[in-house]
């Protein structure tokens, strides 16, 4: 029986091929699921601190401040557990 070797290296070429979009795809979902989470861990704690800022500055009867956004951001990594992460 005769082998032809260039159909055998278009298979194992298509082969090799198909693994590398197979595991590219893999890599794609995993980078995309950690920048979700990165994403919505970030988002609570602008929500939380521009709540607690505009809170503050409400109660005080005064405009919002860079302060009040400071003191904002340091209350939600307190409150959401952020600064052992840092």
């Amino acid at each position: 029986m005769k082998v032809k070797w260039g159909t055998v290296g278009i298979i194992i070429a298509l082969l090799i091929l198909a693994a590398s979009i197979f595991f590219a795809g893999i890599k794609v979902s995993q980078a995309i699921t950690s920048n979700t989470e990165l994403l919505r861990e970030k988002t609570k704690r602008d929500v939380v601190s521009f709540i607690w800022a505009f809170r503050k500055s409400s109660l005080e009867d005064r405009a919002l401040t860079s302060e009040d956004l400071k003191a904002g951001y340091d209350f939600a990594d307190s409150f959401l557990g952020l600064s052992e992460k840092k």
